[in-house]
């Protein structure tokens, strides 16, 4: 999978699991959440919404990127294509975190909302790490590939000719 698709991947997938947990949360203290509990959690929202168009709006951003991209090995031809199984793999904790706080936000709506909250931070931080990923592909005449790895491990690029 190239790596620019899975960072896109990334921002969509995390920012759609923030939306169905503040969706949930919401449904949650509808039924039995205070004025104060409502107040504040809307407030984080707002809040996390702020800090990551903040911080992923920073020339910053091509400075993590290059960190990761420096790590890449060049391979001749083009990795084993298996996108399914390296979204899984790298994102397994945004299902397990999005699938816990979805079942526990019936007695703690609260977790469901600051989950939703950093998911949104996370995603908006993330929003422009695929423009920099391209613009080094350009420049480099090259492309970016993650291959599957283990889920514990960082993730693996490999750097290929751009044809």
């Amino acid at each position: 999978m190239r790596y620019c698709d899975y960072l896109h991947s990334c921002v969509l997938l995390i920012g759609s699991s923030a939306l169905a947990l503040i969706l949930i949360s919401a449904g949650s203290l509808a039924g039995n959440g205070g004025t104060t509990l409502v107040i504040l959690s809307s407030a984080w929202i707002v809040l996390s919404i702020v800090a990551g168009l903040w911080i992923g709006g920073g020339p910053h951003i091509q400075e993590s990127v290059r960190a990761v991209l420096s790590k890449s090995r060049p391979e001749p031809i083009f990795p084993k294509i298996e996108p399914p199984a390296v979204l899984l793999s790298r994102l397994w904790p945004v299902l397990a975190i999005t699938i816990l706080a979805a079942v526990t936000s019936y007695w703690f709506p609260q977790l469901a909302v600051a989950a939703a909250g950093y998911g949104l931070l996370w995603a908006l931080a993330w929003r422009r790490q695929s423009d920099a990923v391209l613009a080094i592909e350009e420049r480099d005449a090259v492309h970016f590939w993650i291959v599957r790895s283990s889920p514990f491990a960082p993730p693996k690029l490999v750097r290929v000719p751009a044809m």
